[in-house]
């Protein structure tokens, strides 16, 4: 009878870790749950001087980042400093989040491929193959793209970001 007892409370031992594992869990779980709140509250209660809350002013982007691929690749041939022809191969994709300017892009894309295709081929191999060169890149085809969005459509703003999504330099 006593080994019963004792295969009884073996047996039910488990069941009780588990009870507490889970008690602590939840427990663990109010806890940071209330603490976050109390910072939220703590934090982004001031009013200012306007009358609205400062979390307002804190709100995050309208939404996820929508992608459009400026497909197919730009290729494009330029010269080095010793006036050596190379060629690069350019996939960009822009980014938005706002579907709208996606769609301006995406019917605008001959005017941008081909305003590109202009700034990439001024480019300088010595520069263009640096890590700060192809960061120049970018921000130079952003400020085109935003050019370009701005003729055709009166507002350039919604593109927020250009990424190459491949590049190469021959």
């Amino acid at each position: 009878m006593a080994e019963e007892d004792t295969a009884t409370e073996n047996a039910e031992e488990p069941k009780g870790g588990k009870m507490k594992m889970i008690l602590f869990g939840v427990i663990g779980l109010v806890l940071v749950s209330g603490g976050m709140f109390a910072g939220m509250m703590f934090l982004g209660g001031d009013e200012s001087a306007d009358g609205e809350a400062v979390a307002e002013e804190a709100a995050p982007a309208k939404g996820p980042a929508i992608y459009q691929s400026l497909h197919p690749p730009l290729v494009v041939n330029f010269r080095n400093e010793t006036g050596d022809t190379h060629f690069m191969q350019i996939t960009m994709e822009v980014m938005s989040r706002d579907q709208g300017i996606i769609n301006a892009v995406r019917e605008h894309i001959p005017v941008i491929r081909n305003g590109l295709i202009l700034l990439y081929g001024q480019s300088v191999y010595e520069e263009v193959t640096t890590r700060e060169g192809k960061e120049q890149m970018l921000a130079d085809g952003l400020a085109e793209i935003q050019r370009i969005m701005t003729e055709e459509t009166g507002d350039g703003s919604g593109v927020e970001a250009v990424y190459f999504t491949a590049l190469v330099i021959q």
